[in-house]
C-alpha cells in the first residue's frame, strides 16, 4: 500500500503541494479550536489575563462561541465564491483569523475574548466551506479522497500543537504562537492557483489549461480531454445562474443534500469539538493515571498519527465503509466510558484497577473518528454534487454542522451538571448509533467514480434492481 502512494505521489505531487498549503490555514484554525484545551483552566489561575474567572456558563460560552462563528463562515463564502473565486476566498480567510489572535491577544475582558472567538470561529467556517471544494477542483478522480484528507490533517496537526505548546507556556506564549503561524498564512496560500474548473467557467480557458498543465505534470495535448470535458460541463450546467432551488431539483441532489447534512451534523453530535475543546479537564473527570495535559499531548499525536494513515485508506477502503465501521466504533467507546463514569461517579464502585480504560477507549475514539467520521462528509460534499450547485451544497453543510456543534458544545456542561457526564457521553453514544445505522443502510459508495456516475447512481429509484452480477 505504501509503495502504492509513493509511487502516486511521484506523479501528483504537485496536486499534493497545492492542497497542502490551501490546508495549511486549518492548521491555525486546528489551534484557535484547541487553544481552549490548555487555557481554561489558566483563565481561573493567578496569571489569567482576565479580571475575574470566568463563571461555569461563560466558560461554555468561550468554548461555544468559536462554533457559533462558524456559522457566518458559510454566509459569506458562498456569495463571494461565484464572484472572486476559491483562491481569493482562502486568502481572505486569514483576516478573521488574525484578528481573533489580536483580539485574544489583548484580551482583558470577557466580551475582547468572546470576540476573538467569534472570528476564530468566522476563519474556520469559511475555511469548511471552501478548501474541501478547492481540493475537490484541483484533483484527479482517483486521488480526489486522498486530497481531501490532508485538510484534516492540517487541522489536527493544529490541535497537536495547542496540546504540546499549552502545559508548557503562559497564556500569552500559546495565543502568541497561534499568531506568529498565522502570518505565514497569506505567503503560503499566495502560491496556490485557481481551480481549473472557476477558470473556465469565467471564460479563463487558456489559464485553466496552464493550470492543468502544472497540476497534472503534464503537456497541454494531454490535458486537452480534462478541459473539453471541463468546457462542456460549463456549458451543460451553468446556462443560468445556481439558485438555491437547484439543490432539490432532482432525486440526485435531493439525497446527496440529505446524506451530506446529515453526516455532516454527526460530526459534530459525535461529540468532537466538546472532546477536544475541554480535553484536559474531561480526562480529569473521567480519571486516568497520566496526566491531564500528558494525555492531551497523547490524544494529539494519535490524532495526527491516524490523519497521516487516512490518506492512504480512504481511497481503498471506501467511503461507506469507513464510516459505518467508524460510527459503530465510536458507539461501542462512548458507551463504554459512560459505562465507566457511571460506575466510578455515580455508584461509586472502585474501578482502580480499570482506570487507563477511558484513555484507552479515548485513543481509539480519536483513531476512528479521524479515518472515517471526520473526514468523509466533506469528501462527500465535494463528490456528490453536480458542479452547479457544489458551492450552495457546501455552504448549507457547513452552517447546519456548525449549528449542531454551537448546540452541544454550548449545552454539554449543563447537561453534565445537571444529569452527569456518564449520561453525556451516552448521548454521544446514541448519535453516533444513529450514524452507524444511517451509513450502513442509506450511504452509497462513491470510491473512484467520476460526477456523472456518481449522480447516475443517485438519481436512480430505489424501486431499480441492481444488476445481477454475470458468471463468468
Amino acid at each position: 500500500m505504501f509503495d502504492t502512494f509513493k509511487a502516486q505521489f511521484r506523479l501528483k505531487w504537485r496536486q499534493y503541494l497545492a492542497a497542502s498549503l490551501a490546508s495549511y490555514g486549518s492548521l491555525c484554525t486546528g489551534m484557535s479550536m484547541g487553544w481552549t484545551s490548555p487555557v481554561m483552566p489558566l483563565l481561573s489561575g493567578p496569571n489569567s489575563p482576565l479580571q475575574e474567572a470566568p463563571s461555569h456558563q461563560e466558560e461554555s460560552w468561550i468554548g461555544s462561541l468559536l462554533v457559533l462563528g462558524g456559522l457566518f463562515g458559510p454566509l459569506i463564502t458562498v456569495p463571494l465564491s461565484k464572484y472572486v473565486g476559491r483562491r481569493w476566498i482562502i486568502i481572505a480567510t486569514n483576516l478573521p483569523l488574525l484578528l481573533g489572535w489580536l483580539l485574544a491577544g489583548v484580551a482583558t475582558t470577557l466580551p475582547t475574548l468572546y470576540v476573538a472567538r467569534l472570528m476564530w470561529g468566522c476563519a474556520t467556517g469559511m475555511m469548511f466551506a471552501t478548501i474541501p471544494l478547492y481540493i475537490g477542483e484541483i484533483a484527479e478522480d482517483a486521488n480526489r479522497g486522498a486530497l481531501s484528507a490532508l485538510f484534516l490533517l492540517f487541522i489536527n496537526v493544529g490541535f497537536l500543537l495547542a496540546y504540546a505548546i499549552g502545559p508548557f507556556a503562559s497564556y500569552w506564549g500559546l495565543t502568541a504562537a497561534g499568531g506568529i503561524l498565522s502570518l505565514f498564512y497569506v505567503p503560503f496560500t499566495w502560491f496556490i492557483p485557481e481551480t481549473p474548473f472557476y477558470l473556465v467557467w469565467k471564460g479563463h480557458t487558456e489559464e485553466a489549461s496552464k493550470v492543468l498543465q502544472s497540476l497534472r505534470g503534464t503537456s497541454k495535448d494531454a490535458v486537452q480531454a480534462e478541459l473539453d470535458g471541463l468546457q462542456a460541463m460549463v456549458a451543460r450546467e451553468f446556462k443560468e445562474e445556481p439558485r438555491f432551488k437547484d439543490l432539490w431539483a432532482t432525486r440526485g441532489n435531493v439525497k446527496a443534500l440529505g446524506i451530506c447534512v446529515f453526516l455532516a451534523m454527526l460530526l459534530q453530535l459525535s461529540g468532537i469539538d466538546v472532546l477536544l475543546f475541554y480535553m484536559e479537564e474531561l480526562l480529569k473527570k473521567v480519571g486516568t493515571k497520566m496526566s491531564a495535559a500528558n494525555g492531551t499531548i497523547l490524544m494529539g499525536c494519535v490524532q495526527v498519527i491516524t490523519s497521516c494513515v487516512t490518506p492512504l485508506v480512504v481511497d481503498r477502503l471506501g467511503r461507506k465503509f469507513l464510516m459505518w465501521t467508524t460510527s459503530l466504533g465510536l458507539t461501542i467507546f462512548l458507551f463504554l466510558i459512560g459505562v465507566y463514569a457511571v460506575l466510578d461517579l455515580h455508584f461509586k464502585v472502585d474501578v482502580s484497577s480499570f482506570a487507563a480504560a477511558p484513555l484507552v477507549c479515548l485513543v481509539f475514539y480519536m483513531i476512528l473518528f479521524t479515518l472515517g467520521v471526520g473526514p468523509v462528509p466533506w469528501i462527500l460534499v465535494a463528490e456528490m454534487f453536480p458542479v452547479r450547485t457544489k458551492c450552495l451544497a457546501s455552504g448549507i453543510a457547513s452552517f447546519m454542522c456548525w449549528l449542531a456543534g454551537f448546540v452541544w458544545t454550548r449545552f454539554f456542561r449543563e447537561v453534565e451538571a445537571s444529569y452527569g457526564i456518564y449520561t453525556a457521553f451516552w448521548i454521544l453514544a446514541v448519535c453516533c448509533g444513529f450514524g452507524f445505522i444511517f451509513s450502513a443502510a442509506f450511504l452509497p459508495e462513491t470510491k473512484g467514480k467520476t460526477f456523472d456516475e456518481i449522480q447516475a447512481m443517485l438519481n436512480k429509484s430505489n424501486k431499480e434492481e441492481e444488476p445481477k452480477p454475470v458468471d463468468v
